[in-house]
């Protein structure tokens, strides 16, 4: 009979909408929690001493775009490289102090966050000595990574005291 099964596809839509419903609730929040744990390092943001990667940000921006500058130019004009070398001195020499400066508690750690950051900026100056590379904002990728690895360090931290 037609009637019947009118409503036994009915009866079947309206349980696949539910199951699928209930699947993509499901898997919303999965995904939620997954977002909320990689937004989770946010939380440990110290507005009192983080201001310091927005300096260290903005002027491994400069550096960076000196850099490009100083590529475009380096055929006209050689005192721009001597500049570049100096100012990259100095912002590498501030990125690391701030990376001292905000580094995580603790003798051991924060010696190790130090040996781990002190890597990271040899290895992006090493880096920053290839020609062709060196355009690239390796500068400011470096402050980001820091930044984050600094938020890192905070949180592990932290689940370390709870235990």
């Amino acid at each position: 009979m037609p009637g019947e099964t009118y409503s036994s596809y009915a009866s079947n839509l309206r349980l696949v909408q539910k199951r699928s419903f209930k699947d993509s609730i499901s898997k919303g929040g999965k995904r939620a929690s997954a977002a909320i744990k990689s937004v989770s390092l946010f939380a440990y943001i110290d507005p009192f001493i983080d201001w310091l990667f927005g300096i260290a940000l903005i002027l491994a921006m400069l550096k960076d775009l000196l850099d490009i500058i100083n590529t475009a130019l380096i055929a006209v004009f050689g005192i721009g490289e001597i500049l570049t070398i100096i100012f990259t001195f100095f912002i590498s020499v501030f990125i690391f102090l701030i990376m001292v400066i905000t580094g995580s508690t603790g003798k051991v750690k924060m010696a190790r966050s130090i040996i781990k950051r002190t890597l990271l900026l040899i290895g992006t100056a090493i880096t920053e000595m290839i020609p062709a590379v060196g355009m690239l904002p390796l500068e400011t990728v470096l402050v980001v990574v820091a930044f984050v690895m600094t938020l890192a360090e905070r949180k592990k931290a932290e689940q370390g005291n709870k235990k």
